[in-house]
């Protein structure tokens, strides 16, 4: 049985988005690709993301990330041009498939507005509109 180590609820999400490598821990033995890669973005929550990456990424290798906003957009309420960027630390990277690694990325650095929103997007896709009801006082 697998334990699920995450810290904050996430949600599916389907886009592309971009890294780029940033530090390597010494001792590492990484060849780290120089220059920015595009991929699928499959989950996101403000805590961190996965990604679907065709390079495989040991754990503790700092990243930066990009996300467009436009997958986020709740109707004409949010027109923001400028991407997400937040910075990410590789907590894991499984092998799915030749060239295909899935990548756990827990955020370090993200700005608040960032944060603002991801929490609306999460809020959006909530099938429950009511809090649950608690019998504990």
């Amino acid at each position: 049985m697998l334990l699920d180590r995450r810290g904050k609820k996430r949600e599916s999400l389907r886009t592309v988005a971009e890294y780029r490598t940033l530090k390597v821990p010494k001792g590492l033995l990484f060849k780290a690709p120089l220059y920015t890669v595009k991929a699928p973005l499959l989950d996101i929550s403000i805590g961190g993301c996965a990604l679907e990456s065709p390079h495989a990424i040991p754990p503790q290798v700092t990243i930066s990330v990009r996300i467009d906003p436009l997958v986020f957009a709740m109707g004409a309420s949010e027109r923001r041009k400028d991407p997400l960027e937040m910075t990410g630390r590789i907590t894991s990277c499984v092998g799915q498939a030749r060239e295909h690694y899935r990548l756990g990325v827990c955020f370090i650095r993200i700005k608040k507005k960032d944060i603002d929103l991801i929490k609306r997007f999460m809020r959006s896709k909530e099938r429950r509109k009511f809090p649950r009801f608690s019998f504990s006082q």
